[in-house]
């Protein structure tokens, strides 16, 4: 029963330790991800390149259609995704500690039924 729990804390420990590291790999990929942000404002249209009225709505589409989801991607999509990091990790945390408190109780019991054992 004991060895069961201690699987079990050693899993969500795991749990915990690969939850950590995606959040940092995700950190590594959102800073990617920013970097690149001025790509979506690439080519930038001058009166040399590519000028007028189909210019304006190419720059309308390409701000409203692009840029702008892109920025929310970059800000409150990433924002979610570490939340839900944040808060899964509280929870398995929450569960080890769980976890640890019950393989002490069971421990604490196998002491006792070992030193009643002892006396009689």
């Amino acid at each position: 029963m004991i060895a069961y729990y201690i699987n079990l804390k050693a899993k969500k420990l795991k749990e915990i330790e690969r939850l950590n590291a995606c959040k940092s790999s995700l950190q590594s990929k959102q800073g990617e991800f920013n970097d690149n942000e001025h790509k979506c404002l690439e080519p930038e249209l001058t009166t040399a390149t590519w000028h007028g009225q189909h210019a304006s709505e190419f720059e309308d589409i390409r701000e409203a259609g692009i840029h702008t989801p892109y920025l929310e991607i970059a800000g409150a999509q990433f924002a979610k995704v570490y939340d839900a990091i944040a808060t899964k990790i509280a929870a398995l945390q929450a569960e080890v500690i769980s976890i640890q408190q019950t393989i002490d109780r069971l421990l604490a019991e196998q002491a006792a039924r070992r030193a009643r054992a002892t006396q009689s």
